[in-house]
């Protein structure tokens, strides 16, 4: 990148990628490496205004050959909205140079100059040539390369910067050699002011004032002649020094900060949101846990600080309150210099007097322990040095009039997309190599490092001490040992405090400092696997020695004491690592088992009020309360599973049922095995709920007669009066059974529910059966009636649901438009309930609706969105769908290649989901079959349609079967048989209940097939019984083979 592109195998030999496009491609990629760049992005920076028509292919195509000319190690990776080269940074020159360049910097502002010169000239040796020399002409070529050069001129800034105070290695600095090099560099930049100060440095250094002078001379005049301004404040500065004849380059300036031993990783924006605090506040407090990273993320703020003196002071080691302005004043190392008093002046006197001359930043790590000592210290240094600022860390705040907080908190965790940009793995990925040299963050260790890195909560203590461990162990023995972390973290860095060597340490720091009624709660909130509200803590908590009205006041101060974390506005939360410490505390104190089966009593009480209200206008609000109670909700579960509690148990899992079922969660089907069979007292009609939910995700060949026996059972204990869900789950299960006497009885009676939504659900279930039993008339009435009713009750549940199966019956009549606005309404609705599984496959009929009335375009564009939704959301069902609906609007656009190639990948996804439903596969091989009926690959078209029905399943849905048909009828209709195919539309109007109108093809059909003769046959055919329907089917298709 930094010279002629070049690729290189991990033993140093060339790698020919091919073409200058594939070039471009995986340049512009290793700009980003490791992170993905969106699709557009690429797009517009490969072929910017000119971009070709199928822009989208020809990218797929570049991707293809670049991944066939990588080596094994080097992958170039998708993701649903990009790609990305999943190669580490070091591994790029430009991102290599970059690091060096501020590593280099900050050993600059250390003091560390021999240091930053070697740093900086490794950084610059990686310079071959121009940056992207090879791509002048690609979109992106020009920004980054200016980028790059800028860089390159600040790091040979600071190099020479280095060269003149410390000289090269260490020894003395060939000032000959220097001057003549910032001579040509002032040649070639002539208005760059920082050459010409280092120009004037070196100059006065060998011992040539008066050319130092004249060099700043003719700047001045160059800046007035070409831009009418005046050289810079700094370089006035240098001006006036040189001409006083002021001492040359100190080089022995002590570092005023703690070295740096290892590079800072992260926290770019924070260190910004301090210096912007500092600007505008003169006491600036970074407080949150320990481990956190506080006392970096000020030194490494504090580094940058160049318009006034800095002072760092450790207060750890002072005891006493009173011993802070000592402690601060052998730290500043203000000296006595009032000769005349008789006595030494007191410590604070001293430290006023030595910090209040000029601008100044002191720097108090770690407070938390003197905390109002510190407090009242730092008020009267502010009061008394007006020039003064002070930045503090602290596990609380000093609580003082003017003090700006930030709360420093974990390092940002990986996401599902690009775990390698997270500042977490970043850090542990440095570190571990530094403990184990050649360890490479890859396929093989990533999985493992993402899980350290959130079970430590991406705390930057404990992901240090976690990779220290690298040194003895793997990734995967470190992750599989953090349940014992306390043991497993304790090889800290000897040079560091003693409460940072293990991770005990860094939490009974804290723990000592909580007062009893503190360390009361602390301990029995570790029974919280997630946020909690005040009144669940106090519900959970309180008893006679912390009443539950003073929960909310000791919760605030272990607040302040960040000892837990305030999240969501009201909610609490601990860090995994102190949880672990308190519920050990809890366990020594014998009271863990009592706090459990509270927690669990108090959030099964929640889930039993929530139910009902799933079913409201207030669902939203339920939905997200029981979203964030989540993992209390399942950590409740669990206790009642493990502690045999079969009232708990029972309970929770009915009352959670309907809510796992919107949610997409599948914890319940996890949890069913272990929580039926508990013994003991449990409502009867819970336990027939759970015993229907078990039957119904059974997979054997006994399912139907075991989903017949828990509907009874489900019937016989009225569940659905106290389980509103049942009233839909009920009808549902003795139509898959094809018991349509027992499916009518049961929505006869919900007809007579007390509850509304029950009636509406009986609505809904009605109207269902009707459709799926083949009459489409009377479905399409009974689901209006359905949607009215939801409405009423405000259900979006059942409102989308309702209006998706509307939008069915208008496509049926070809009312496209109409069909459109209301799976819009369902879709709107469906996101509204944060439910993405389920607005993926209502875009996928959106987009499928537009391609049906002939815009296939915008048919298109919504099944890609569709798409990359579902892949998203890891929605293989929906995923189907889009493939297969993507096929067809290729088909319908004439694209017969594109259209193979979307059914093979649909055919692909459906062998490896055997759990898929009949009717997606159903539906997947019918379509398929239209373009070998296009291509009169009439075998191949009729040996698909009978796969399709014979994927029908025990009972076959009636409204897939007519599709089947009407696919059977074109089949025939291409084979020059107008009498069959006229025949068969009338079949599938026997299993339906009406054609399907809107499928363009049926409508360019249906004029050849308008003669009288032709017109009997569809009537004989629509005259069918549903058995006779399916046996003319059959018959027609023949046999599979």
């Amino acid at each position: 990148m930094l010279g002629p592109f070049r690729l290189c195998a991990a033993d140093g030999h060339p790698i020919d990628v091919g073409g200058a496009r594939v070039r471009m491609l995986l340049a512009r990629l290793a700009l980003d490496a490791g992170r993905t760049v969106a699709t557009e992005t690429l797009i517009d920076d490969l072929w910017g205004a000119n971009q070709p028509s199928g822009a989208l292919n020809a990218l797929q195509s570049l991707v293809s050959r670049a991944r066939r000319a990588l080596p094994d190690d080097l992958v170039l990776q998708s993701a649903a909205t990009g790609y990305a080269l999943k190669a580490d940074a070091a591994d790029v020159d430009a991102h290599r140079f970059a690091r060096l360049a501020a590593d280099g910097r900050g050993l600059l502002r250390d003091g560390r100059f021999a240091a930053a010169a070697r740093t900086l000239r490794e950084a610059l040796r990686l310079w071959r040539g121009g940056a992207l020399v090879d791509f002048v002409d690609a979109p992106f070529a020009a920004a980054q390369a200016a980028r790059l050069e800028e860089l390159r001129l600040g790091a040979l800034e600071d190099r020479i910067d280095a060269d003149l105070r410390a000289g090269r290695d260490g020894e003395p600095v060939e000032l000959v050699e220097l001057v003549a090099e910032l001579d040509g560099l002032c040649a070639r930049h002539p208005l760059r002011e920082r050459f010409t100060g280092l120009r004037m440095r070196a100059l006065y250094s060998a011992g040539r004032q008066a050319d130092a002078l004249g060099a700043y001379e003719a700047l001045r005049r160059r800046l007035a002649d070409e831009l009418g301004v005046d050289p810079s404040q700094e370089l006035r500065d240098l001006h006036g020094a040189v001409l006083r004849g002021e001492p040359r380059e100190h080089r022995d300036r002590p570092p005023v900060l703690p070295s740096r031993l290892s590079s800072f990783v992260g926290r770019e924006a924070e260190i910004e949101q301090v210096r912007t605090a500092m600007a505008r506040s003169k006491l600036v407090t970074l407080f949150g846990p320990g481990g956190a990273g506080k006392t970096r993320l000020a030194t490494e703020t504090a580094a940058g600080v160049d318009d006034r003196r800095v002072w760092f002071v450790e207060l750890a080691s002072v005891r006493q309150g009173e011993d802070l302005p000592s402690a601060v004043l052998a730290s500043v190392g203000v000296r006595e210099t009032r000769l005349l008093d008789t006595a030494p002046a007191d410590a604070m006197t001293r430290l006023v007097d030595g910090l209040s001359g000029a601008p100044a930043l002191l720097v108090l790590d770690n407070c938390e322990h003197v905390i109002g000592a510190a407090a009242q210290f730092v008020q009267d240094l502010l009061t008394w040095c007006p020039q003064l600022g002070v930045l503090a860390t602290s596990r609380e705040p000093l609580a003082l009039t003017g003090e700006e907080l930030l709360p420093v908190g974990p390092l940002g965790l990986p996401d599902g997309e690009a775990p390698l940009e997270a500042d977490a793995v970043r850090l542990f990925a440095d570190r571990a190599r530094s403990a184990r040299p050649g360890f490479v963050l890859d396929d093989a260790t990533i999985g493992d490092v993402v899980e350290v890195c959130r079970r430590l909560d991406g705390m930057p203590l404990a992901i240090e001490l976690a990779a220290a461990r690298l040194r003895a162990m793997s990734v995967r023995q470190v992750a599989a040992r953090l349940d014992d972390r306390f043991r497993l973290l304790t090889s800290g860095n000897r040079a560091s405090l003693a409460r940072h060597r293990t991770l005990r340490a860094v939490v009974e720091w804290s723990w000592d400092l909580l007062g009893e009624p503190e360390r009361l709660l602390a301990r029995r909130l570790s029974v919280f696997a997630g946020p909690a509200r005040a009144e669940s803590a106090a519900a959970v908590c309180s008893d006679a020695r912390l009443p539950a009205e003073d929960v909310f006041y000791v919760l605030s101060s272990l607040v302040e004491k960040s000892f837990v974390e305030a999240v969501d506005g009201d909610r609490y939360r601990m860090l995994e690592t102190v949880r672990a410490y308190c519920d050990d505390r809890l366990a020594e104190s014998g009271e863990r088992d009592r706090v459990r089966t509270a927690h669990a009593e108090h959030f099964v009480e929640l889930a039993e009020t929530a139910s009902p209200r799933l079913h409201r206008v207030e669902q939203v609000e339920w939905l997200e309360r029981l979203d964030a109670d989540h993992d209390n909700l399942m950590t409740a579960l669990r206790w009642a599973i493990s502690s045999q509690n079969a009232d708990l148990g029972v309970r929770m899992g009915a009352a959670l049922a309907w809510y796992w079922s919107m949610s997409a969660h599948g914890e319940l089907a996890s949890r069913l095995e272990a929580l039926t069979p508990i013994p003991g007292d449990a409502p009867s009609e819970g336990r027939a709920v759970l015993e229907f939910i078990q039957a119904m995700l059974c997979q054997t060949t006994s399912w139907t007669e075991r989903i017949g026996a828990a509907a009874a059972r489900l019937r016989d204990t009225g569940a659905g009066r106290r389980y509103l869900y049942v009233t839909i789950m009920e009808p549902m299960a003795w139509m898959f059974v094809g018991d349509r006497a027992e499916m009518d009885a049961a929505v006869r009676r919900n007809l007579e529910h007390p509850d509304p939504w029950g009636r509406a659900a009986a609505l809904f279930s009605r109207a269902f059966g009707a459709e799926h039993g083949g009459d489409a008339a009377g479905g399409e009435e009974h689901m209006r009636a359905a949607a009215r009713a939801f409405r009423e009750q405000g259900d979006r549940w059942g409102i989308a649901q309702s209006m998706g199966s509307l939008a069915g019956f208008r496509s049926l009549r070809g009312d496209h438009a109409g069909a459109i606005e209301a799976l819009e309404e369902s879709a709107e609705t469906l996101r509204e309930l944060r439910s993405d599984e389920e607005v993926a496959p209502t875009m996928v009929r959106i987009g499928m609706e537009h391609v049906r009335a002939g815009d296939i375009a915008e048919g298109r564009r919504c099944l890609e969105q569709a798409d990359e939704l579902a892949a998203a959301s890891f929605a293989e069902f929906a995923r189907l769908g889009s493939l297969t609906a993507l096929g067809e609007a290729a088909r319908r656009a004439g694209d017969v290649e594109r259209a193979r190639a979307y059914f093979a990948q649909a055919r692909e996804l459906l062998a490896g989901t055997p759990m898929a439903p009949p009717p997606l596969h159903q539906v997947a091989l019918a379509t398929e079959a239209r373009v070998d009926i296009d291509e009169l690959r009439l075998d191949d078209a009729r040996a698909r349609l009978r796969e399709s029905l014979d994927s029908s399943g025990e009972i076959p849905m009636m409204p897939t079967i007519a599709m089947i048909a009407e696919q059977t009828a074109l089949l025939r209709f291409a084979a020059g048989d107008h009498r069959q195919a006229s025949y068969l539309l009338g079949v599938a109007v026997a299993l339906r209940g009406m054609l399907d109108e809107g499928d363009p093809d049926i409508r360019a059909v249906l004029p050849a097939l308008d003669a009288p003769d032709l017109r009997s046959e569809r009537d004989r055919g629509a005259a069918l019984t549903h058995e006779a329907a399916l046996a003319v089917l059959r018959e027609v298709l023949g046999p599979r083979g």
